[in-house]
């Protein structure tokens, strides 16, 4: 299991990065702090957002923005600027190129979802990526699959096949997940970086803590062995052992790992709130904390991809917190599913 309390880098420094961990030193202090996203929730208005957000760094189009939902946009361009860093900075295309990958499986979510619902999600959908939407949508609408890899058509097919047993919308992150971190894996484990190795597994640990929580709730627990991923620190075989057991037996089988506050909070709220947000905001904190002990790596690829990854945790804060003012949300329920994930 992976301590995240005690990482420590285990490797030398990579001399390539020096310039870019300068860069990257001086563009963190810009970054938006709890501080800045607790004023962010408690705004009334459109403008007070953007002083604050100009504030934090964010800049350019800032001024033009005349309603909440502008922010998508600015929001679009902030996470543009970071690819772009990350595309300048980096030394390995191998690594850059998966990030952008990672916008790619994202928007295939949103097109299956909004495939599946028959809803219009466009508003959702974020052009950055290596794959452009108008080809993703050709292929999730269509099944025109010039021009989309390999592992994009094979999610799409699994998911058309499966559909009618899923039930819940949100299984479609589920099968999208699976593909998309065996895709990292065979990047990230050959490029031999404890750092990017350790993220994933973490990354991969929880993916598979939330399917198995949400497989459990929704009863579905005979498919779990369908949609789990191998990778990470927890053993698939943990997880198919609990099936049918209760909900107390579940966190007691977790109680001795890392990943224990995390279970026994979330599967208390799901129990009371019938909601994942705290598993999901717990979930997102464990990274977070992953990711800013990564930063004390004097030179390397480490403070760059934490650098990265960082933001674009702010742009889901920001994001969540826009979309609530956008749809009345009290402001007590935004902070529970922001705050926690963010500090």
């Amino acid at each position: 299991m992976i301590e995240v309390s005690r990482y420590r880098p285990a490797f030398k420094p990579d001399l390539r990065y020096a310039y870019a961990t300068g860069r990257i030193r001086a563009l963190e202090s810009r970054q938006l702090r709890r501080q800045d996203i607790e004023r962010l929730i408690e705004v009334r208005h459109p403008e007070e957002a953007v002083r604050i957000l100009t504030e934090g760094g964010y800049g350019g189009e800032l001024p033009r923005l005349e309603g909440w939902s502008d922010f998508e946009y600015m929001l679009e361009i902030q996470q543009r600027s970071v690819i772009d860093l990350l595309s300048e900075l980096s030394k390995d295309t191998s690594i850059s190129d998966l990030f952008l990958e990672r916008y790619d499986f994202y928007n295939l979510k949103v097109l299956l979802k909004a495939k599946y619902s028959h809803q219009d999600l466009d508003h959702l959908l974020i052009g950055i990526g290596r794959t452009s939407i108008d080809l993703l949508k050709k292929a999730v609408m269509e099944s025109d699959y010039r021009g989309v890899s390999g592992a994009i058509k094979d999610i799409i097919g699994w998911v058309d096949t499966v559909w009618e047993g899923m039930l819940d919308p949100q299984l479609i992150d589920v099968a999208v997940d699976n593909r998309m971190y065996d895709r990292f894996l065979s990047i990230v484990v050959p490029f031999g970086n404890r750092f990017l190795h350790d993220w994933l597994r973490l990354e991969i640990d929880l993916a598979n803590l939330r399917t198995f929580l949400r497989l459990k709730w929704l009863g579905l627990e005979d498919i779990m062995d369908q949609v789990l991923v191998k990778g990470g620190t927890i053993e698939e075989l943990k997880f198919l052992s609990l099936r049918g057991e209760s909900w107390e037996r579940v966190i007691e089988a977790f109680r001795k790992t890392g990943y224990a506050d995390v279970v026994a909070e979330g599967v208390g709220h799901l129990l009371d709130a019938s909601s994942f947000s705290r598993l999901e905001s717990l979930s997102d904190g464990l990274i977070i904390s992953f990711l800013r002990r990564a930063k004390l790596q004097p030179f390397g690829i480490e403070p760059l991809i934490a650098y990265v990854l960082l933001r674009e945790y702010e742009f889901k804060a920001v994001r969540a917190i826009v979309v609530g003012k956008m749809n009345g949300v009290a402001d007590d329920l935004i902070r529970e599913r922001v705050v926690n994930g963010y500090v």
